[in-house]
């Protein structure tokens, strides 16, 4: 179906890291100029893949190259979430996080070896970032001031964040009757999803970028 064939998540992707280049570039916060290399190699790892499997079709295995993204994966969104989350403890709590994700990462590698995707240290992290989501919104309500949280790059970021991993997180829980009505309405319907979720996720970054960007021009 062409629907398999059409690189919508790699689309968004590359449209997010043009995006960071763009706004980001000459931010005064270093820590959002990050952006710009970790979606660098984001559309690099999904480009390869994508082509070499979806487009070539030569059917070569990635997944020990997303299991190392993911090292990369986890410790990009949990300092973010750091930099961003105005609680006590946060520090404590990212760190927690990290090694409780690092943990489950070297119990996967003993288990099934690098050559399998780690998916049960990705579901880990989807549980990590649903709760820094959470404090986040948390530490909004404890603000002194009130402020324009649509005017605010990383309230863009967080929701992003927060709808991708809950509705993946459910996707995944349902994979194999996802799966099975799939080949019942001969539709795929999980690859919709997850590219749907890619797109909304990828959009809400674009959207803090560009709040960042005004933000400052403004200051």
């Amino acid at each position: 179906m062409w629907l398999t064939k059409f690189p919508f998540s790699l689309i968004v992707e590359w449209m997010c890291l043009i995006a960071s280049i763009l706004f980001l570039r000459n931010t005064y916060s270093k820590y959002w100029r990050y952006f710009i290399p970790y979606l660098a190699i984001t559309v690099i790892i999904e480009s390869y893949s994508f082509f070499v499997n979806r487009y070539l079709f030569l059917n070569v295995d990635t997944q020990w190259l997303y299991n190392v993204f993911l090292l990369i994966y986890t410790v990009f969104h949990i300092y973010i979430f750091y930099k961003i989350i105005d609680i006590p403890y946060v520090k404590n709590i990212c760190i927690i996080c990290l090694l409780l994700i690092l943990g489950f990462y070297s119990w996967d590698f003993y288990n099934i070896g690098f050559m399998k995707y780690f998916s049960t240290t990705n579901t880990i992290f989807s549980g990590a970032l649903i709760l820094l989501s959470i404090l986040y919104y948390y530490s909004l309500f404890k603000q002194e001031e009130a402020k324009d949280i649509l005017s605010e790059p990383a309230f863009w970021f967080v929701s992003g964040c927060l709808i991708f991993y809950v509705t993946s997180s459910v996707a995944n829980a349902f994979f194999k009757e996802i799966v099975e009505y799939s080949k019942q309405i001969k539709f795929p319907l999980r690859y919709v999803i997850m590219n749907f979720l890619n797109i909304m996720m990828y959009g809400c970054w674009i959207k803090s970028f560009i709040c960042l960007h005004k933000t400052q021009a403004s200051s």
